[in-house]
């Protein structure tokens, strides 16, 4: 659609006659004539008066000629040719915010993949750590393994007292089991409510416990990936569009 078609056709619209809008544009019917006809571009002065003729702004204007119009002759006119650059600013300023959305659902979604593929934030590989049983504040951490040790020698030398020993120590003994996603080291102490406990780690024995939250990382990981290259591939069609 030329220029000169889309101001017939709203003149048209308001039902107005060619010396209606001439009158009110304050022009020959004459040059309005040669308007509509396209024998002739308005200048930027009778353009706005154009627009106050039939009741408009810029923009209710250029919406209803958009892109049906022939831009190389409508940005013959000031005020049309700044609308046209303040458009594409706009388009410009989406596409880049489409596409920097785009790369970083990309970035993102790879970052959430590996994370829950590797087991960063959610360690799956649990430490088992063992202790014989409780011990009190003055006793040695290995009184249960090497008991012996601190025997005196008159009860080494009295079997009955030391077999006596052996037995006191075995019913005190209350095995635990402390399985951990954190290493604690190769052994520590925990304070519990009669003494404390040392718990050292039985390495050989530690066991894989998958967690949910790494599957759902991974999966809102993909989701993101291919919403991110689906965004960019929108972007790519809107610029040739455009």
């Amino acid at each position: 659609m030329t220029l000169g078609q889309y101001i017939k056709q709203l003149r048209q619209q308001q039902a107005l006659s060619q010396p209606q809008l001439a009158t009110r544009m304050t022009v020959e019917q004459s040059y309005l004539s040669k308007l509509e006809n396209d024998h002739s571009i308005p200048s930027n002065d009778v353009f706005r008066k154009l627009l106050v003729a039939l009741q408009l702004d810029l923009d209710s204007f250029m919406t209803g000629i958009g892109d049906q119009g022939d831009r190389h002759h409508l940005t013959q006119i000031p005020d049309i040719e700044a609308w046209y650059q303040n458009l594409d600013k706009h388009r410009l300023a989406r596409r880049r915010s489409w596409l920097v959305m785009a790369l970083m659902c990309i970035a993102l979604g790879c970052a959430l993949f590996y994370s829950g593929y590797r087991t960063i934030f959610l360690p799956e590989y649990q430490y088992e750590y063992f202790s014989y049983g409780e011990l009190r504040d003055e006793e040695p951490l290995d009184l249960y393994t090497r008991w012996h040790r601190y025997v005196s020698e008159a009860d080494k030398q009295n079997r009955a007292d030391y077999d006596a020993l052996r037995l006191m120590y075995q019913k005190r003994q209350a095995p635990e089991l402390l399985f951990s996603y954190d290493y604690r080291g190769s052994a520590f102490v925990q304070p519990v409510e009669n003494g404390r406990r040392y718990y050292e780690v039985k390495a050989e024995q530690g066991r894989i416990v998958p967690r949910p939250g790494n599957a759902w990382m991974q999966f809102i990981g993909i989701v993101l990936f291919v919403a991110g290259l689906l965004g960019l591939f929108i972007e790519r069609r809107y610029a040739r569009v455009q």
